[in-house]
């Protein structure tokens, strides 16, 4: 094994140690070994091949000097699970010897994907050895040698290989996990430059020891060590971040806390977190020697967050309001819990006809005050808040506002505000008023600076006015348009069903909820005498629905139900009722979405039916279930020649119901499974009482089905008509 010109092994492997030991990466490492290999077992070639990041592939590492190591460190991947001798070495943590070719052969046959690849054996070797990198009982890779001769490896040299593997795979672990910890010194790195203001350390009775260069730009401090940082914090903020750190103190755990600091352009919020460093890691109750931290600036995620859930409030405490006056009250406390305000003034026109101003206030106590303003004109607050608002502050403020409204803010100061939002409350079709939020210098530290409101903060109120216009201006039309609905409820309020002797009736007519009136109707219509017998005792069934609430679908309905009982009785015939009513539709140019059911019952249950783009009927002749009756397009939509009428005898006895959308549609529940539910209450009931039939199917599906009209959070108008034949 030796030659003239080669160190003794024993020599070789103390070298080799000791720059495996220097060796600051993976390369270094395989470099080392390779040298070594070609030096004492004098191979043809060497390589090492480390085991990938999944487990299932042996991939070659190429040595850093490949000039100076010719024809070593090459090399194919090869799979863990394939039949060659540096899979198995691997498989069985066991060293691979093989003599000769014929060895090889035997052993692992020949052929693609068996043995050793082509490259290897064009070089002209004739033995080779494997031996497993094993560190710490995990397998790190494979070491190989490949030798001109024949008889590969004699005791002396096995001695050596398995020693020079078991050095290269603790010095592979080692180099990469001083890779990976430069790669996390790195990423520590990055996240202290980008995300954090500054990193710091602490010891016990001294305070902070290291230098707070972003904290010092925030603030202006010179000199920030020791205790000089608490001067800067938030008086408010500083007994709860001490004792939260002098809790973590007796804990042994990591302190992580929020503050407010003074900073040069107005308070910022801090998120800090600092971890104690034991003076014996392995014993959780040593003494702390240290402590290693973070400081964040945190103040826009936390400006940011706040403003969200302040909208989100909003939204929901409106949604949530049944009235105008609920709807002031959610404004103006949103004003105060959200926006940090001291006090909120909503100033908004009120009344018919000539409108006047009424400020509404709030202050701490959470009560709300309205003091009419006869003296003034919504023109002149409108324009002292102007498209983008005003935002006065200080006494050169309120120097800058008009004169009939300084003494406002005079009052105002002397209570103790400081500075002022004037925000227009514009809805999409008018100018409503203003909305006034004041605030003192200790209401919300975080959001003021020396120079006014910030952008973000005033687009950030411009957003919240603007939400706050929308839901004024939306319930004061409600409001009105519930004084019209009064009117038009008394004149389109359904009558009794006619009494027709051979039927029974039942109808419930239900408003959605905070609607007066809306556009659902049904009704029976006697018809007069055809000249024809079959044509004696009948009745026309009819059910419209026009799409949209309160005052407008009312309207329309009204037009509508006139028309039909008209046709009705010029022609009964479905086909020639709703060809009229597509004729009138477009004769009036409107836009309005009118489905409706019509059909004409005789006595002797002959029933004729068509629709104008609504939901079929049900019955349960033969059995309860939809009558297919042909959808149909909505009334004077182009394209239906109105001639699907349906001709069906119904069974004595038998039932037949009519229905709006409402009944089966919701914000929650589809169209299909609503009317999936409507056919199976109807199975429960179809042999019951129209009252019955009805009052269940109401109070299945919505509520409320005993006929009254209340419709309690109804989403849609809910109309409901059952007939039975005698």
């Amino acid at each position: 094994m030796d030659s003239p010109t080669a160190p003794p092994p024993l020599e070789l492997l103390h070298r080799t140690a000791a720059e495996l030991a220097a060796a600051l990466d993976v390369r270094d490492a395989v470099t080392s070994v390779l040298h070594a290999g070609r030096d004492v077992v004098g191979t043809n070639t060497c390589g090492v091949a480390l085991l990938d990041d999944s487990g299932r592939l042996l991939v070659p590492s190429l040595p850093r000097d490949g000039g100076a190591l010719v024809g070593l460190g090459t090399g194919l991947p090869v799979p863990l699970d394939s039949a060659t001798p540096s899979a198995e070495a691997a498989r069985t943590l066991r060293p691979v010897l093989l003599r000769n070719r014929v060895e090889l052969a035997a052993r692992f046959g020949e052929g693609p994907g068996r043995g050793l690849n082509a490259t290897v054996l064009a070089l002209g070797e004739h033995s080779w050895a494997m031996y497993p990198l094993v560190a710490r009982g995990r397998l790190v890779g494979v070491l190989r040698f490949g030798m001109l001769r024949e008889g590969s490896l004699d005791a002396e040299e096995q001695l050596f290989a398995a020693t020079l593997a078991d050095q290269c795979a603790l010095a592979v672990e080692r180099a990469r996990l001083l890779e990976d910890a430069r790669h996390a010194a790195h990423r520590y790195r990055t996240l202290a430059e980008v995300g954090s203001l500054d990193v710091f350390t602490a010891r016990p009775g001294q305070g902070m020891t290291s230098d707070l260069p972003g904290w010092r730009a925030l603030t202006g401090r010179v000199d920030v060590r020791g205790r000089a940082w608490q001067a800067d914090v938030h008086p408010d903020d500083l007994p709860e971040v001490l004792d939260r750190f002098y809790a973590s103190v007796r804990e042994r755990s990591t302190a992580r806390f929020r503050f407010r600091v003074r900073g040069l352009r107005g308070w910022r919020t801090i998120a800090a977190v600092a971890v104690p460093v034991l003076a014996d890691p392995t014993d959780a109750t040593s003494e702390i020697v240290e402590w290693v931290g973070s400081l964040d600036d945190v103040t826009e995620r936390t400006r940011t967050r706040r403003q969200t859930q302040t909208l989100h409030a909003l939204t929901a405490a409106l949604a949530a309001a049944g009235g105008y006056e609920q709807v002031l009250d959610a404004v103006l406390r949103a004003c105060l819990d959200g926006a940090g305000a001291t006090r909120a003034i909503l100033t908004v026109a009120e009344g018919h006809g000539e409108p006047g101003l009424v400020a509404h206030r709030m202050g701490r106590d959470r009560r709300r005050t309205r003091t009419q303003l006869p003296d003034m004109r919504r023109e002149e607050v409108t324009a002292f808040a102007g498209e983008r608002g005003t935002f006065p502050a200080g006494a050169e403020g309120i120097a800058s506002v008009p004169p009939q409204v300084r003494p406002y803010f005079e009052a105002g100061a002397g209570a103790g505000e400081t500075s002022w939002a004037v925000l227009p409350l514009a809805a999409r079709t008018r100018r409503l008023g203003t909305l006034v939020l004041a605030f003192s210098a200790g209401d919300d530290p975080a959001e003021q600076t020396a120079d006014g409101r910030e952008d973000e903060d005033r687009e950030f109120l411009l957003t919240f006015a603007r939400q706050a216009a929308t839901a004024v201006e939306r319930m004061q039309l409600l409001e009105q348009q519930r004084s019209t609905a009064t009117v038009l409820a008394e004149a389109l309020r359904p009558g009794p069903l006619p009494a027709v002797d051979w039927l029974v009736t039942h109808r419930v007519a239900q408003t959605s909820a905070g609607v007066e009136v809306g556009g659902d109707w049904a009704e029976l219509i006697p018809l007069p005498p055809g000249a024809h017998p079959d044509e004696q005792d009948r009745v026309a069934v009819v059910l419209g629905d026009v799409m949209g609430r309160g005052a407008r679908a009312a309207t329309v309905m009204g037009e509508v139900r006139t028309q039909v009982r008209t046709l009705a009785h010029v022609d009964p015939h479905p086909t020639a009722v709703l060809r009229g009513l597509d004729a009138l539709a477009r004769a009036g140019g409107g836009d309005d979405l009118v489905t409706i059911f019509y059909g004409v019952l005789g006595r002797d249950g002959r029933l004729l039916a068509a629709s104008a783009g609504h939901l079929p009927p049900l019955t349960c002749s033969t059995g309860p279930h939809y009558l297919d009756v042909p959808p149909g397009v909505p009334v004077g939509v182009e394209g239906d020649p109105r001639t699907e009428v349906v001709d069906v005898q119904l069974d004595p006895g038998s039932a037949l119901v009519v229905f709006s959308d409402g009944l089966v549609e919701t914000r929650t529940r589809s169209l299909e499974e609503g009317l999936a539910q409507v056919l199976e209450h109807f199975r429960e009931t179809a042999r019951g009482t129209p009252a019955e039939i009805v009052g269940t199917l109401v109070d299945r599906m919505v509520g409320d089905g005993d006929g009254s009209g209340g419709g309690g959070g109804v989403d849609d108008d809910v109309t409901v008509l059952a007939v039975r034949l005698r």
